[in-house]
């Protein structure tokens, strides 16, 4: 089957996975999404919603994470669960939410690979703190990490998959199941984590043995916006996937990076999201898959909405109220010269490796 729609996957089984005392990584974040997109007529008409899907296998699981840790973590869950530290909790329908995050992710490729223009896993618990030995940061297990070798195990040949993370936190489960994998682009574009969560992702960090430099983390200092961000994409992002040539297109998408988040402190209006879902979407290999990460405010849905429309090549549907994001014109002067620094920083340390002649 070939069609020109794109899908959305969902269930309402991540409503297992829910904390036991208040907490931003809630069942309702994605739900008020899901709400809101089954009003949408413009994305009923062009996307396919679907519930109904397999969760993750052991062997898609043991891909990335170590089996001793999916042991642990289904143990611990068996037990009922509790409090495990770093912001992340467990309850006993947690592992079972989790996998059907990762299945999520997993569906939303499958289908992309059978012919649907793009997709989307609006799916929780999010994914890319976890590491192949280990929770973090609300995460379970990898879901982007999971859905990108699932591809790679549907083929003999070398599949080359590209993922690029604009959560406000930088991707480090990610960055570090895929260390050592030149066939496997990671970036991650995301606050400077220079005394900020989760203390990883750094631009001298990209990669080891043959995957130097396929490693890609894109520090945005606080207070980055719109022009920020795209400039980023324009001159590291876009340059490194023509020079890489995918086959396939993973995103993994944190509303936290937008200017209401009052935690990250990011300045990213809807703007900068219809961006990023229409280039990815349109400039490769036109199979993109896009993962939900963080995102915990009142603008999810609408959000939501931007990243469809763009990946579908439809006008942004929501435009943020015009206000001055940036503050005074000696903080956004120091913004703008921060974010060049950096790019120019970055570009430098790329150099040396395979993909950076591109700059």
């Amino acid at each position: 089957m070939v069609t020109e729609r794109g899908t959305l996957i969902y269930t309402p089984k991540h409503k297992m996975h829910r904390a036991s005392v208040v907490s931003r990584e809630n069942p309702e974040r994605l739900e008020s999404g899901y709400k809101y997109i089954k009003n949408r007529t413009d994305i009923l008409k062009t996307y396919d919603l679907i519930e109904d899907f397999e969760p993750a296998a052991d062997e898609d699981l043991e891909r990335v994470h170590e089996r001793s840790y999916i042991d642990f973590m289904e143990g611990y869950c068996s037990r009922g669960g509790g409090f495990l530290g770093d912001s992340t909790y467990v309850q006993k329908g947690t592992c079972m939410a989790a996998r059907y995050s990762a299945g999520g992710a997993i569906e939303a490729c499958r289908r992309i690979k059978n012919g649907y223009r793009a997709g989307f896993a609006l799916v929780r618990p999010p994914g890319h703190h976890a590491l192949p030995d280990n929770y973090g940061g609300y995460c379970i297990y990898n879901n982007g990490a999971v859905a990108a070798r699932w591809l790679q195990a549907q083929t003999a040949r070398r599949f080359r998959v590209m993922i690029v993370d604009w959560d406000g936190h930088a991707a480090n489960g990610t960055m570090r199941a895929f260390f050592d994998d030149p066939s496997v682009l990671t970036i991650s574009l995301h606050r400077d984590p220079q005394g900020f969560y989760p203390h990883d992702g750094f631009s001298h960090q990209v990669g080891s043995g043959e995957g130097r430099g396929y490693t890609v983390n894109v520090p945005l200092p606080a207070g980055a916006g719109d022009k920020e961000f795209k400039r980023a994409c324009e001159e590291i992002v876009f340059p490194l996937a023509k020079r890489f040539s995918p086959d396939f297109v993973i995103g993994c998408n944190g509303f936290d990076s937008h200017y209401s988040d009052n935690v990250v402190g990011l300045k990213l209006t809807s703007e900068s999201y219809h961006f990023i879902a229409h280039e990815l979407a349109h400039r490769y290999p036109r199979k993109l898959a896009v993962i939900m990460e963080g995102g915990y405010e009142k603008f999810n849905g609408k959000l939501l909405h931007t990243i469809l429309s763009g990946m579908m090549a439809r006008d942004n549907p929501y435009k943020d109220v015009e206000i001055d994001l940036s503050g005074s014109i000696l903080q956004k002067g120091s913004v703008r010269k921060q974010t060049e620094d950096s790019i120019k920083e970055l570009k430098t340390v790329l150099k040396d490796y395979p993909l950076g002649d591109v700059f």
